[in-house]
C-alpha cells in the first residue's frame, strides 16, 4: 500500500510536468509502452527471444502500414525490462517511418547484446531474493514511463509481457485499477504453454478502453503473435487476429 501511495505522489508531479509541457510536444497517433519479463521463471536465451520477436514484429510490413495508417502517422514507442527493478532497453522515441522502425530494431538487438551481463547479475541475485515475478510493479514502472512520455497523444497504451504471476507484494490488479482509472489501457502477453496464465491476465493485469490478451504458447510463433499484436495497440477498433492459430498449444513450448 505504501508503493501505491508513493506512485500516486509521483504521478500527480509527472501529470502537472506534463499539463506545463504539453504545448511544445508533438502528437502521435498513441504513444506505446511495453515491459519485458526479466525474471528467472524463462532462461535467458528465451529472454533474448522475446527481445528479437519485438525486434522483427516492429520492422514488419503491416505494422509500418498500421503506423503509417493514421491521422499523425507516427507513434511514440519505448521499451523495458523488468525484474527487481526497471531495465531501460528503448528510452522514448517517435516511429513515423520504416527507417525509424529499422533504428528502434537496432536499439532492441543491441540492448540484447549490452544486457547479458546484466541478466547474469540479476540471476547471481537469485539466491538472495527467490524468483520474483512483481506484476505490479511492472504496472507502475510502465505507467510513470508514459506520464513522461515527450509526445502528446489521445490514447496511451501499455503492454506487459509476462510468464507467470504476481508473487511479491501488492497484486497486480491494484495497479491495475490504478493505471485504468489514469485514462491508460494495458494489454497483455502471456508467455507458454500454461493457457491459465491467459485468465490471470484478464482478470488482474489487463484493463481499459479495448484491452486484450494475447498467448504466445510456443517460441515459433513469437513473431507473428507480437506483430498482430502491435498492430492492436496502433490501430483503434483492430482485432487484428491477435489469437495464435489452433493448434499452436501443440508446439513446443517454452
Amino acid at each position: 500500500m505504501d508503493r501505491l501511495i508513493k506512485f500516486s505522489i509521483a504521478a500527480s508531479c509527472a501529470l502537472l510536468a506534463c499539463s506545463i509541457d504539453a504545448a511544445a510536444q508533438p502528437t502521435t497517433d498513441v504513444n506505446v509502452v511495453t515491459g519485458l519479463d526479466f525474471s528467472h521463471s524463462m532462461t535467458v536465451d528465451e529472454h533474448l527471444l522475446v527481445q528479437k520477436g519485438m525486434a522483427l514484429a516492429l520492422i514488419s510490413p503491416e505494422v509500418i502500414q498500421g503506423i503509417r495508417a493514421g491521422p499523425h502517422g507516427r507513434i511514440g514507442f519505448a521499451l523495458f525490462g523488468w525484474h527487481v527493478s526497471a531495465i531501460p532497453l528503448v528510452p522514448w522515441t517517435m516511429i513515423e517511418s520504416e527507417e525509424d522502425t529499422k533504428r528502434v530494431a537496432l536499439q532492441i538487438r543491441l540492448a540484447i547484446i549490452e544486457h547479458r551481463a546484466i541478466e547474469e547479475h540479476l540471476r547471481s541475485l537469485e539466491k538472495r531474493f527467490g524468483r520474483p515475478t512483481d506484476l505490479s510493479n511492472a504496472i507502475h514502472i510502465g505507467v510513470s514511463l508514459l506520464l513522461s512520455a515527450p509526445f502528446n497523444s489521445d490514447r496511451s497504451v501499455l503492454n506487459i509481457v509476462g510468464n507467470g504471476q504476481d508473487n511479491v507484494g501488492e497484486d497486480a490488479a491494484s495497479a491495475r485499477d490504478m493505471a485504468v482509472r489514469m485514462g491508460f489501457t494495458i494489454n497483455g502477453v502471456a508467455l507458454g504453454p500454461d493457457s491459465t496464465l491467459v485468465d490471470y491476465f484478464r482478470r488482474n493485469v489487463v484493463g481499459g478502453p479495448s484491452s486484450f490478451v494475447v498467448h504466445v504458447p510456443a517460441p515459433d510463433v513469437m513473431t507473428d503473435v507480437l506483430t498482430r499484436k502491435l498492430l492492436a495497440d496502433i490501430v483503434v477498433g483492430c482485432t487484428c487476429g491477435v489469437e495464435p492459430s489452433a493448434d499452436a498449444d501443440q508446439r513446443k513450448p517454452f
